[in-house]
């Protein structure tokens, strides 16, 4: 179980970014940014037309955004909620998803002899749903300043992620701008659905 939930978790957030992938047309309506629209789990955002795009994630998960400021991404994806847990239907509620990524994250960067300073956990919405923000920083191999926000939903049935990563030096710029983008997230198809995982 505890493999599983490693590779659940690293497939949503810790991907590192791959070739250009599905992106839609220009939006005219909010000054030339294009759409991109998940086809497995139907969410979409709109993006800076200068942002590069790659392709989705594993299993068509999601997607990363690169903004033209080096060590810089944006990820949005989907995911299963299938871990056991203490909801409704055995599965993984919002704060037992949240608890599970937070402890992961942890160990992930402590293998990497990287010290990460936790902010303090913020509940905010994500496409209309309760959703939490989880705020971290560290230093990387070049001794810069990185800050992680890690936002994401949980349903009965599916989840939604979005994970921002960006210099401190740049956060002041690029903060407005990936605000932006997040009034922009639809999250697609209910995540509240009676789950496929549910117990007779």
């Amino acid at each position: 179980m505890r493999i599983l939930r490693i590779l659940v978790l690293s497939a949503i957030f810790l991907l590192p970014a791959i070739p250009p992938g599905d992106a839609d047309e220009s939006n005219p309506s909010t000054g030339g940014w294009k759409n991109y629209v998940n086809g497995r789990f139907g969410f979409t955002v709109q993006y800076p037309p200068e942002w590069q795009v790659g392709q989705p994630l594993a299993d068509g998960m999601g997607i990363i955004l690169l903004p033209p400021i080096p060590n810089t991404q944006l990820a949005v994806s989907g995911f299963l909620n299938i871990i056991e847990g203490t909801s409704q239907d055995g599965r993984q509620t919002l704060q037992e998803f949240t608890a599970a990524h937070r402890r992961i994250i942890g160990e992930a960067y402590a293998k990497k002899n990287i010290h990460v300073k936790w902010e303090q956990e913020r509940l905010i919405t994500l496409g209309g749903k309760p959703a939490v923000q989880l705020t971290f920083s560290y230093h990387d191999a070049s001794q810069a300043k990185i800050i992680e926000l890690h936002i994401f939903s949980l349903g009965r049935n599916e989840g939604r992620g979005v994970r921002i990563k960006v210099p401190e030096s740049s956060r002041k710029t690029l903060m407005p701008t990936f605000a932006q983008i997040l009034q922009t997230y639809e999250a697609g198809r209910d995540q509240d659905a009676v789950s496929p995982f549910a117990r007779p």
